[in-house]
């Protein structure tokens, strides 16, 4: 009796050595990033020079990973693969995972973002989050606020991010956090990993545009690198429509509080 209650201890101690030296998952994070209020300059022609204001919100830090959206699908079966009305998504949609309930992660990789998800089915995840995707001007305020030490470094910086939009490879994604890039705030890889869904992605005055290379020069008001960069995300978002599955589209989610067991950044936390 004496040595089975010491094998029972021993089995209970290595597996607490283990769980606390096991390397935690990127995935598993639940940060939520404070961005404050402030303004910014659209790319988009109704414009007229005045800067739009923001409200403050709460934005995930990290793109949505594919372990964070077999969670949402494990406990919502309605948005699984074999399952998700095609009124909501098209058939790419989720179209590299192995199965319903196995992304494949020895072929994606791991901590990787969730790609070939419709608008619908990414509005439903963060809802489900008690959140909701970010608006368009929310998305852009947070992505303008970087630190660069001079002109020739932004427009360095908006060299490659335009050479990054003419070919982001789908086939090759990174992990979650990995780019390096972050606003002054916290928030990363809003460039460099994966384009992202915005709650209003085409706005009104999408309908009166021609998507074309020449709408995007016109588009460039602010005549910088930096604001034509923009216009080629502008105009690319514009041309999706909300069933739409593609490998180089994920999402992450914003809120207007954070849910009280979530971590969150800049000193604030509920």
């Amino acid at each position: 009796m004496r040595s089975q209650t010491n094998i029972s201890v021993f089995a209970s101690m290595l597996i607490f050595v283990m769980t606390a030296f096991m390397p935690e998952s990127v995935s598993s994070q639940a940060v939520k990033v404070s961005v404050p209020a402030g303004s910014f300059h659209s790319v988009l022609p109704e414009v007229k020079g005045e800067p739009i204001l923001v409200d403050s919100f709460y934005m995930d830090e990290i793109a949505v990973t594919n372990e964070q959206y077999l969670e949402f699908v494990k406990a919502n079966p309605e948005w699984r693969r074999s399952e998700i009305p095609p009124i909501f998504t098209n058939a790419g949609y989720l179209r590299e995972w192995r199965s319903d309930l196995d992304p494949g992660y020895e072929n994606l990789g791991e901590d990787r973002p969730v790609t070939r998800v419709s608008w619908y089915a990414a509005n439903e995840y963060c809802s489900a989050q008690g959140g909701r995707l970010p608006t368009l001007n929310e998305w852009e305020y947070s992505a303008q606020l970087m630190n660069f030490n001079s002109e020739a470094e932004m427009n360095k910086f908006s060299a490659g991010l335009i050479n990054w939009y003419s070919g982001i490879d789908v086939n090759n994604l990174q992990e979650v956090g990995s780019t390096q890039i972050e606003t002054i705030h916290g928030v990363k890889d809003q460039f460099g990993l994966v384009m992202e869904w915005v709650e209003d992605f085409k706005p009104i005055i999408a309908d009166e545009l021609s998507l074309d290379c020449g709408t995007v020069g016109r588009m460039n008001t602010l005549g910088s690198v930096y604001s034509y960069a923009a216009s080629i995300r502008y105009i690319t978002r514009m041309s999706f429509n909300p069933k739409i599955t593609t490998g180089m589209v994920g999402f992450r989610c914003a809120y207007d509080e954070p849910a009280p067991s979530s971590q969150t950044q800049n000193g604030e936390s509920l």
